[in-house]
Parts: C-alpha cells; structure tokens; sequence
C-alpha cells in the first residue's frame, strides 16, 4: 500500500511539473512573440505605432470594409476602446471610416494606402516568423504542434 500512495505521488508531482514547464513555455513564447515584433516592426514604415495599433490596422484587414463590430470583435476589444484606437490611426492616416449606404448607422472602416503597408510588413513578420520557427522540425512533427496547439487555442478562445 505505501508503495503505491509512493508511486501517485511521484506522479501527482510529475504532472505538476511538466504543467508548470507547459506554462513558462507558453508565457515564455507569448513574451517572446511581443518582444520580437515590437523589435522587427519598429522601421520606418510602422514607425510611431504601437504593436496594438498595428494589431488593430490587421483587424481592419487588408482590402476589405469591415463593420467596426466585426473589428471589435477580431481584437476581443468593446466598441468603445476600438473607437479610441480608430480616432489616432484615421488621424495619423492609416485608416478610413464610411458610413454604409445600406445601413448610415454602420461604420465600416478600411485601410489607407499607408495602412496597407503597415498591414504588408505585419503580414510578412508572421510568415517570417512561422517559417524560421518550424525549421528543423518534419511534416509529422509540424502537424503534432498545429493539433496540439489548436486545442490549447480552443481553450483560450472559449475562456
């Protein structure tokens, strides 16, 4: 009997340490993300904006009229806050808002020609980034990671 309480407990702190190591590895590469793209993006293109600003421009999308709900909604932010971040970026140029001839109370924004290239130089960061970060790695391998963090992004997603 006391050899198996000895062997759940081996187990219990086991798990425990590989969820702690899960959660560095997860804080650790959100941070890594961060700090990496406010580094490459800091040029002269994006120069004067934040990473949330060009996360918001992202959301707006690259040659489309999106409803300011639906960009809201790609960011996780109220109408409110993506009000506050439009007013700069219409300002400073990077984005445009319209009224929709088929509805006036609906504001559809979109990109600038500005705003286009500060989308390109995004765009171009995250393809970079994915291909650097999978080097090395086989197809099987690749697919392993793509599952595994699809479920993790399923849970963040539904939290």
């Amino acid at each position: 009997m006391e050899q198996t309480t000895s062997v759940a407990t081996k187990k219990e702190s086991e798990a425990y340490q590989r969820r702690a190591e899960l959660n560095d590895l997860l804080t650790g590469t959100f941070n890594s993300i961060l700090r990496i793209e406010e580094r490459v993006l800091n040029n002269r293109i994006t120069q004067g904006l934040s990473i949330t600003d060009v996360h918001t421009i992202a959301a707006v999308g690259l040659h489309e009229e999106n409803p300011m709900s639906v960009v809201a909604a790609r960011l996780g932010v109220t109408l409110a806050t993506l009000t506050t971040a439009v007013n700069r970026l219409e300002r400073e140029g990077f984005v445009q808002r319209v009224r929709a001839e088929d509805d006036r109370r609906k504001v559809l924004l979109s990109l600038t020609a500005e705003g286009r290239k500060v989308h390109r130089v995004h765009s171009l960061f995250h393809q970079h980034m994915v291909d650097d970060a999978l080097l090395g790695l086989t197809d099987q391998e690749e697919r392993v990671l793509a599952t595994a963090l699809s479920k993790v992004k399923r849970y963040f997603d539904e939290s």
